[in-house]
């Protein structure tokens, strides 16, 4: 059996072109005469096709083979086409090409595909990728739309067409790019856009996207957005070029219709709203299945129920019911559709969808949808940065995210007020964000921080501060967050000296605000004098903790946990300022109460104790381990200054009796236990020399 190519099926997403590409192909084919027959069917059903075979036959035989009237005929007569096509039938060489344009249905075919034909050719056109299957004798040819290159050639042809020559390379770049290369919009926009008798740089404006929460024309954060929905930048039904039959933002239409049809397809809309705020370069499928996006698809889902909202139990329910699983069905029917692009393989881009289509899935959404809509993806990024964020792979699919979701609904994820006076902070305590503007804003400085981009973080946070600044006015607790994340990366940075002018700054302020004793205030007190340590200002991290301690003792009860804390650090530092003696002490002080404290709460019980090891599962197990590490880190602090201070026997007897409770509480392979053995061996040969 011959091997030739039989069937090419030409695949791809709404508007790429698959069409034109095969009409081209059968233009070719029979103005050169490499045909006797031509016949092109739209398949949009299965009568479709066997109407389009039965006249056919029809006029190949001059007569009307489907003697009678009605369905059946319509049958016989495409199976006499069939049959006609068949190779051998009568003898005759017959050289034919079918077109099955615009495939929709697998099923419409069963029956009805032409037989293998050594003459014959097949060319088929569809979204369905279920359809493009590869085969013995058939090739299956993708269809993305244009390359860049592509595009701006066929742009100034098309306009070329229109009378218009004098469009610059930059212009006709731009123009592609914003309409994401799809031949269909590239086809309609140019014939507007000569219709309209507008330069290009102005319809390029005029496609910039306006931002959805303040509509055509308005001003968002001062910004004027001029540009216009995408329906009102294409001709109107019976303008539309090449006779076609929609204008670009009805072209997935048909697909979703279909879907909304078929098992877990009533998910497709709500996913390709998600999908709309998010990169069209594609985004994990984690967001698409988290908790945020899982209360969206259930309450917008085609077949959600209608009446009052359910109770905190009952939306539980439905959500457990809403499984990962049912969500992966709908991407693989929406990719077998060919409404995305959907691999779940790809790692962060899994799930792909065309710039064109995420644009007319916003625009046909009202502003008050948008702003749920925006808040939801924030969230659902969120869940995916807990997934994925020490991952830093992540970091860039994450910035990209944000990014384009800011610049369709940016003004959703702040508060939509400015802040007067340090009431502002009310009922806020310590230096965490303002609870209001949602926690995607800063955890992206957080992502990009800790997956070692520290200067970036600087960047974003310095950034974000003046957006706060911006929008909210100079008491906005997101402005002030957004300054102590920056402040905090640039000493992670590198740049300790920085940091340290940066929370003098913040701490200047906030003590005018709130006063000396806020928690707000002492929070910043206590990194300054970190900072201030890494800087190598051991004085003046001393100053810091000294001060710190001072105004915890009058406002705390006598070892709180802040005042042990600021203990240790003030000890830590008093040694590295040039007082062993004193930090050895101080240790030691700090040692006997931390027992004494912990023990009185039950805070220092053996972990082993009613258990099977050191790392027993449970609560109190955890919050007793990480007492006795406070415990051991004072007691090795204590240690360490001894014997800088020129006790290095003491140092060594108390190294021991610090590495004998490690290796009770915390078993022998934990790696505090290598450390302790080490500074134990140093102190030891240094007591053996004296």
């Amino acid at each position: 059996m011959s091997t030739a190519v039989r069937c090419t099926v030409f695949v791809g997403t709404a508007g790429v072109g698959k069409t034109q590409q095969v009409a081209r192909i059968a233009r070719g084919a029979w103005r050169d005469e490499q045909v006797d027959l031509l016949v092109w069917v739209t398949v949009t059903d299965r009568m479709a096709v066997v109407a389009g075979y039965a006249q056919a036959m029809a006029e190949i035989t001059g007569t009307d083979t489907a003697t009678g009237s009605g369905t059946a005929a319509s049958e016989r007569g495409a199976q006499a086409f069939l049959a006609w096509l068949r190779p051998g039938a009568e003898g005759a060489r017959r050289r034919w090409l079918i077109v099955l344009d615009d495939v929709v249905d697998p099923e419409d075919l069963r029956g009805l595909w032409p037989p293998d034909h050594p003459d014959g050719q097949v060319l088929v056109t569809t979204r369905r990728r279920d359809v493009a299957q590869p085969g013995l004798n058939r090739l299956v040819v993708p269809v993305a739309g244009f390359t860049p290159h592509e595009a701006s050639a066929y742009l100034a042809e098309v306009l070329a067409e229109y009378g218009r020559t004098d469009a610059a390379a930059d212009e006709l770049a731009a123009f592609a790019d914003t309409l994401g290369y799809l031949p269909l919009a590239l086809s309609q926009a140019a014939a507007h856009l000569a219709g309209a008798g507008l330069g290009l740089a102005a319809y390029v404006r005029l496609l910039d996207e306006y931002d959805l929460l303040s509509g055509p024309g308005e001003r968002d954060g001062g910004r004027p957005r001029r540009g216009q929905p995408l329906a009102e930048l294409v001709p109107g039904p019976g303008a539309l070029p090449d006779d076609q039959d929609f204008a670009v933002p009805e072209a997935w239409r048909s697909s979703l219709e279909r879907a909304d049809r078929m098992p877990s397809g009533d998910l497709a809309r709500p996913l390709l709203e998600l999908a709309s705020l998010l990169p069209d370069a594609g985004m994990p499928e984690s967001v698409f299945h988290n908790s945020a996006a899982a209360e969206y698809l259930h309450k917008h889902r085609a077949t959600a129920p209608s009446g009052p909202m359910l109770r905190p139990d009952e939306r539980h329910a439905a959500l457990q019911m809403l499984e990962a699983d049912e969500v992966r069905g709908a991407l693989r029917l929406m990719d077998r559709l060919g409404i995305i692009d959907y691999t779940p393989g790809a790692s962060y881009r899994a799930v792909r969808v065309h710039p064109v289509l995420q644009r007319a899935t916003r625009e046909s959404l009202p502003a008050d949808r948008v702003r749920k809509l925006g808040r939801t993806v924030a969230s659902a990024l969120e869940k995916a940065a807990d997934a994925h964020g020490k991952d830093p792979g992540f970091a860039p699919v994450l910035r990209d995210a944000v990014d384009v979701l800011r610049r369709h609904a940016d003004s959703a994820l702040w508060a939509g007020w400015s802040y007067h006076g340090p009431d502002a902070f009310s009922g806020l305590e310590g230096n965490g964000p303002s609870p209001v503007d949602h926690g995607l804003l800063y955890r992206l400085g957080e992502v990009l921080g800790t997956t070692g981009q520290a200067q970036a973080a600087v960047a974003y946070f310095e950034r974000l501060a003046g957006e706060a600044l911006h929008r909210q006015g100079p008491y906005s607790p997101g402005l002030e967050f957004a300054r102590l994340r920056q402040a905090h990366w640039q000493g992670e940075s590198g740049d300790a000296t920085g940091a340290v002018a940066a929370y003098e700054a913040i701490l200047d302020q906030q003590s005018r605000f709130f006063g000396p004793h806020h928690k707000r205030t002492l929070d910043t007190r206590a990194a300054l004098g970190r900072w201030r340590g890494a800087a190598g200002d051991a004085a003046g991290a001393v100053a810091a903790y000294a001060e710190l301690l001072s105004l915890l003792q009058h406002h705390s009860y006598p070892n709180s946990p802040d005042i042990l804390g600021a203990r240790a650090e003030l000890a830590r530092w008093q040694g590295e300022s040039g007082n062993p003696y004193g930090a050895a002490m101080a240790y030691e002080a700090l040692l006997t109460d931390l027992i004494r404290v912990l023990g009185e709460h039950g805070g220092l019980q053996h972990p082993k104790e009613g258990g099977t090891g050191p790392y027993r599962s449970g609560l109190e197990d955890l919050t007793a381990l990480s007492n006795w590490v406070k415990v051991f880190d004072a007691h090795h602090g204590h240690a360490h200054w001894r014997g800088r201070a020129g006790d290095a026997a003491g140092a060594a007897a108390s190294l021991t009796y610090l590495l004998n409770q490690q290796i009770q509480i915390l078993g022998p392979d934990h790696p505090r236990i290598l450390a302790t053995r080490e500074e134990l061996a140093h102190w030891e040969e240094r007591a053996r020399n004296r």
